[in-house]
């Protein structure tokens, strides 16, 4: 993404977040992007296109945050994986996870079923580097769609409770 279709990614993504996907009309993001109506269809030409942006840009945030001080791949990996996960529903994603909620919201839209499935796809393979261990990778994002599930009514109860399950994962990938 270039530098201006960034900044106004940036901000369709905190209005949807803020505001849900159903609510917010043109003019709403319009003015939560900051720009001008015409502007805002020069880089996002349809409310779909806008959403998708959206949610690439909050993928990109979300790896990044993710990838944050990363240990070498293993467990200690793993574990750092779920902390961040924790500090990123703390601080961006209190109601669950904005890419599901789009598609509740657009359940007819292709584009957002391909992005939403390219974009758990996405945290699968991050979830396999990290860890060192594809299977591991799959087993931990089942771990972190849960957390993200639970978060808003547990919150840090759900990372407590998950520790213990990404620990099997390893004794039981290390007695295979």
């Amino acid at each position: 993404m270039d530098a201006k279709k960034n900044v106004i990614a940036a901000g369709l993504e905190t209005v949807f977040r803020t505001r849900g996907f159903a609510e917010p009309s043109v003019p709403d993001l319009k003015d939560g992007a900051g720009v001008s109506l015409r502007t805002l269809y020069k880089y996002f030409p349809s409310r779909e296109e806008m959403i998708v942006g959206a949610l690439d840009y909050r993928q990109q945030r979300y790896l990044t945050h993710l990838a944050e001080r990363m240990p070498p791949p293993g467990i200690q990996a793993a574990f750092h994986v779920i902390k961040r996960l924790g500090i990123w529903m703390d601080t961006n994603s209190s109601n669950g996870c904005l890419f599901f909620h789009a598609l509740s919201a657009h359940p007819d839209s292709k584009s957002i079923s391909n992005t939403v499935l390219r974009h758990k796809a996405e945290i699968v393979d991050f979830l396999s580097q990290a860890c060192g261990c594809p299977r591991c990778g799959q087993q931990l994002y089942v771990i972190h769609e849960g957390i993200t599930a639970a978060w808003s009514a547990q919150g840090d109860k759900a990372l407590t409770s998950a520790s213990p399950l990404v620990l099997g994962i390893f004794k039981e990938t290390a007695n295979d």
